[in-house]
């Protein structure tokens, strides 16, 4: 009774198919070689695809049907056909080693199975590695020539529109192509004038006749890439560099592409982009939680309403203004700006407990750096008498680990304390800049710079239909304590209710 196997063959490329290891070829050996062992190929798999990398969906599959119907026998012509990286041979490797597979290697004349020698394996490994060298040390030996052959002033790669590959004495060369060229002339000509864009002009060149090729029209990414390739100059790029001079004929003049560059850029300067505006998504709904985002209306006035993609009704029925947001901020921005004597109090008190802090971390940095080094030299030291046969493997994995955890945990700890110091002392000086004049470097900033000052200062922004609620963050609330105390005693009056045009601005929550 014979016993059920499954035939895998694969090829990489035209040439494979034509000649040396077909599929026919491959098929045919495998029933030969099946025969001989009474074995019943039951399915065979076939693929043209490459094996350098894992993901191959023919190999895939033949695995899940061989694990599905309990196959344990699997045929590949040799090790290059089953597998060309390491993901794949380690699995065939476990398939015999582990799960009683048999991995049939025809032209290698191996046998991998739970009962094979090491010595099969290591055969197969090596095979494996001198496939997997291959192709690598082909793609930089291509890579190399090709980087070679830019430097020397010729075009490496395929012949962009307009030109064609010629081969003289066994290298490639770019002509001129006739019938293309004086279309590319002719496209850089019209959009020289300034009254074409890409959508346009690619119009235009299809109802002059103009074709990528015979199948492809010209589309609006094919005139883009045309007018930014400076292969039509007599220059061109290759793998990030320029190369100037090249040895190939121009199809347009210098001054005629630095015409149309000129003009792209004037277009990307003018195109409008989206317009930024300072309160959207930093403002919550206090109804349904959702963001407020702004709204141009009649090309003036800037409104912002809920966004209502929680389902609720208030996207419609509350607006507010820019301007009546941006006045409470500006009003809770000056609440906690201190006059000179005050700042330079606080300021002092805050550097000194900064530099206490700083001591600290710098100590304990230094600390966790020599504790660090310690527990490598332990580590090295640890490994030595392993390798001496002082200590045995499971005392030296149980240190290792221990070990390992230690310097991975003190590392960690080091980087909190470096950063933290750092962050402690760019936040206290952006801090005290905004004590000095907040309200000023607010009404100052771009959209960038205002958002940027909120998110320092706020810790919540609420509508709740009518007011802006604005609170605080809690290293702010006490300057502002000393501000309301500051303008209570030149006053002698009670400490502000802050109702602001309609806009509740809750400073201390």
């Amino acid at each position: 009774m014979k016993t059920d196997a499954v035939l895998y063959t694969r090829v990489s490329s035209d040439e494979q198919r034509k000649s040396g290891f077909s599929l026919d070829y491959q098929e045919k050996q495998g029933r030969q070689y099946a025969s001989k062992l009474n074995l019943n190929i039951v399915k065979i798999f076939s693929e043209s695809y490459t094996a350098k990398k894992p993901g191959r969906p023919e190999f895939n599959k033949m695995l899940d049907f061989c694990k599905k119907f309990k196959i344990k026998h699997l045929i590949f012509l040799k090790s290059d056909r089953a597998s060309r990286n390491g993901v794949d041979s380690a699995t065939l490797v476990y398939m015999a080693e582990r799960e009683e597979y048999n991995i049939h290697l025809i032209q290698d004349c191996l046998l991998l199975n739970k009962n094979s020698k090491p010595t099969d394996f290591l055969v197969f490994e090596i095979n494996n590695c001198i496939s997997n060298f291959y192709p690598r040390n082909l793609s930089i030996d291509v890579s190399t020539k090709m980087r070679e052959k830019a430097e020397q002033g010729f075009y490496p790669s395929v012949a962009p529109i307009g030109y064609e590959n010629k081969r003289v004495n066994r290298r490639s060369y770019l002509q001129i192509d006739p019938q293309k060229a004086p279309f590319i002339k002719r496209m850089f000509e019209l959009y020289s004038t300034g009254e074409y864009s890409y959508s346009s002009l690619a119009k235009k060149m299809r109802e002059e006749g103009f074709m990528i090729s015979n199948k492809v029209k010209c589309g609006k990414r094919n005139i883009e890439i045309i007018l930014n390739n400076p292969i039509y100059i007599g220059d061109f790029v290759w793998k990030g560099k320029r190369y100037f001079d090249a040895k190939h004929e121009p199809i347009i003049s210098r001054e005629l592409y630095s015409i149309c560059q000129k003009v792209i850029r004037e277009r990307q300067n003018t195109t409008c982009k989206k317009r930024e505006f300072i309160y959207s998504n930093m403002i919550h709904c206090s109804k349904c939680g959702c963001y407020l985002v702004g709204e141009l209306k009649k090309q003036k006035y800037i409104y912002y309403h809920c966004t209502g993609n929680r389902g609720g009704s208030c996207k419609k029925n509350s607006y507010i203004r820019e301007e009546k947001i941006e006045k409470s901020v500006v009003e809770t921005l000056k609440s906690f700006e201190l006059p000179a004597d005050l700042l330079n109090m606080a300021k002092r008190a805050l550097k000194q407990e900064l530099e206490n802090q700083n001591y600290y971390n710098e100590e304990r940095i230094k600390s966790l750096s020599i504790d660090i080094e310690k527990a490598k030299s332990r580590l090295d030291k640890l490994f030595d008498l392993y390798l001496d046969g002082e200590i045995s493997d499971n005392i030296y994995q149980k240190k290792k680990k221990q070990l390992e955890n230690d310097i991975e945990e003190m590392s960690m700890l080091y980087s909190v304390y470096v950063k933290t110091g750092f962050e402690l002392l760019k936040y206290s000086e952006r801090m005290f800049e905004l004590c000095k004049k907040a309200s000023t470097l607010y009404l100052n900033g771009d959209v960038k710079e205002k958002r940027e000052i909120l998110k320092i200062v706020c810790s919540n922004l609420y509508y709740n239909g009518e007011n802006v609620i604005i609170s605080i963050k809690k290293a702010f609330q006490p300057l502002v304590k000393i501000a309301s105390l500051q303008n209570l005693g030149r006053s002698g009056l009670e400490p502000p209710t802050s109702r602001l045009s309609g806009v509740r601005s809750n400073h201390l929550s």
